[in-house]
């Protein structure tokens, strides 16, 4: 039988998120694929980083409108995680690394990194609705690309969750998209069988509780993104 794969969600373990003490812990715990948050600045330093503005002395400003240096000056953060500190880490533990791309702009310096670190095939890419997942595999289409099910799609399904499902699952494959990433909240076992059936894995995040990561074990999800990863080894271990 085989098992989901466990995805530590960055900052998992009650570490600081996009660190790399966030991702020691990760691989110390044992899991198959670290994810982590990937940002731009101007001149294409590829950061860890959630959110696409950041507070600044000069007020709120785009990551990708500031210098790496005006990045670190203007916000008074001593240092931000680079994209270049973790790659070697996740390849020398021969791990995967889910490149969570939060903004357009940080494609191409995103691949140019993993390019230089040769890490093609430790790397998956998601945050990536139709529009993102579709330009990523026109221009890198070796790269595997998750597509990431739209929040915005579900809400305008008007509650017809299949046709949600089979919306999210034709966008997937006219978007050349290699599985479906998901909030667990919007998955279902009819969304899982369905998928299963056009060959099609389905990653769930972000799964913290027991109950929970019981559920999507017992459906056999491809992945598992969880903050609470020991406790989410444990039980698919015990499976």
């Amino acid at each position: 039988m085989n098992k989901p794969l466990v995805t530590a969600h960055t900052g998992c373990l009650r570490t600081p998120p996009n660190s790399i003490l966030s991702v020691i812990e990760g691989l110390n715990a044992g899991v198959d694929i670290i994810e982590v948050d990937i940002q731009s600045t101007s001149d294409g330093v590829v950061v860890l980083l959630h959110d696409e503005e950041v507070i600044t002395s000069k007020g709120i400003r785009r990551v990708q409108d500031l210098s790496y240096e005006e990045l670190i000056y203007f916000t008074g953060l001593d240092k931000v995680t680079l994209l270049e500190d973790v790659l070697p880490l996740i390849k020398e533990n021969n791990r995967i690394i889910n490149l969570d791309v939060k903004s357009d702009h940080a494609i191409d310096p995103m691949i140019r990194a993993v390019e230089k670190h040769n890490m093609r095939d430790y790397a998956i890419i998601s945050g990536c609705e139709k529009e993102r997942a579709t330009h990523l595999k026109t221009r890198y289409r070796s790269y595997q690309v998750l597509l990431n099910a739209s929040l915005r799609l579900f809400e305008a399904s008007n509650g017809n969750y299949d046709v949600f499902i089979r919306e999210t699952i034709q966008d997937a494959i006219a978007a050349s998209s290699c599985g479906i990433n998901i909030n667990y909240q919007l998955c279902s076992e009819e969304l899982i069988q369905l998928a299963k059936l056009r060959c099609l894995p389905i990653l769930v995040w972000t799964v913290d509780e027991s109950e929970q990561m019981e559920k999507f074990l017992d459906l056999g999800v491809h992945s598992i993104t969880s903050n609470e990863v020991k406790t989410l080894i444990q039980l698919r271990d015990s499976m």
